[in-house]
């Protein structure tokens, strides 16, 4: 066996004649050692594929951004428009769902004050006595109804004649003057009741006074159709509502226990005085145009 050492030759000796290294342990097989070519090619393998797949990686991701921030502008653009569509739509769902409530309670309201319209014409005084706070709202729309059916009548007859400044002279002031001359009488109403010290509701007091004022709507509504007609009969039937208005608020008073306190004026006269004052209203608000009208009447235009 040679030696590894010195390169001795020693048989089958154990140990090395020359310079004794144990020849058992330098026989065993020893370990394999990697070829270096193969290591070197190896590493140098792992390294380029490492490296490809860096470079691949790192190339996905250069393109990635890009194409992922399109992604989500472009989710970004749909959702604002799904957004503004959505809220465009929900809008209108909204303003359709208002507007028919609003035309229901309309209609709930003009189907309830036609009923009350119609029971209240055949028994005015009976039902003014059972009306209460619920019923104010029938009150204000009779009165609205009397100040736009007066101007109404208005508006047609100086229409036929031909007269300047139409819509203001014959519509608007007419409807002014109208809503003055009912609510002065509800405030002289007001004012009476409480220097009699008589315990009331206001909304009651509307509704009574409305509840009379019902067959002045019968009456304008009348008049309005009359005008084709005749004049005369037209110009009385505008007449008689407006006494009608003079009847309701006196009705509506002596209802009342008047002159339960020792006042320094009587009842009588303080009821007087309203009237008086809501006749001058009248007077100087209409009371040129209504003479006007009468004057027509008794012309040969007007009797025709």
């Amino acid at each position: 066996m040679k030696c590894p050492v010195c390169n001795h030759e020693n048989g089958d000796a154990h140990f090395c004649e020359r310079c004794g290294s144990n020849l058992t342990q330098t026989t065993s097989s020893p370990t394999p050692v990697p070829n270096s070519e193969s290591a070197a090619s190896e590493p140098e393998y792992t390294r380029w594929s490492s490296t490809q797949a860096t470079s691949s990686q790192a190339s996905v991701p250069s393109n990635t951004p890009s194409v992922s921030i399109h992604k989500e502008q472009a989710r970004e653009s749909t959702g604002t428009n799904d957004h503004a569509s959505a809220g465009d739509n929900s809008s209108n769902q909204w303003n359709n769902i208002v507007q028919n409530e609003k035309v229901q309670q309309a209609k709930e309201v003009s189907k309830q004050y036609l009923s009350y319209f119609l029971s209240v014409l055949a028994r005015p005084y009976q039902t003014m006595k059972t009306v209460g706070d619920q019923h104010s709202l029938n009150g204000w729309l009779t009165m609205a109804l009397i100040a736009v059916l007066s101007s109404t009548y208005f508006l047609i007859t100086f229409s036929r004649i031909g007269m300047d400044g139409l819509f203001i002279g014959g519509f608007l002031r007419p409807l002014l003057f109208t809503v003055i001359i009912l609510i002065a009488s509800i405030a002289l109403m007001y004012a009476i009741l409480k220097i009699e010290k008589i315990t009331f509701r206001p909304k009651t007091l509307v509704a009574q006074f409305g509840t009379l004022l019902v067959p002045a709507v019968a009456s304008l509504v009348l008049a309005n159709l009359f005008i084709i007609i005749s004049y005369s009969i037209a110009i009385s039937l505008l007449a008689v509502s407006y006494i009608i208005i003079f009847v309701a608020l006196n009705s509506v008073l002596f209802q009342y226990p008047l002159n339960r306190t020792k006042a320094a004026i009587d009842s009588m006269y303080s009821v007087l005085i309203a009237n008086v004052v809501v006749f001058f209203i009248l007077y100087r608000l209409l009371g040129e145009i209504i003479i006007g009208l009468i004057g027509m009447m008794l012309s040969p235009f007007g009797r025709l």
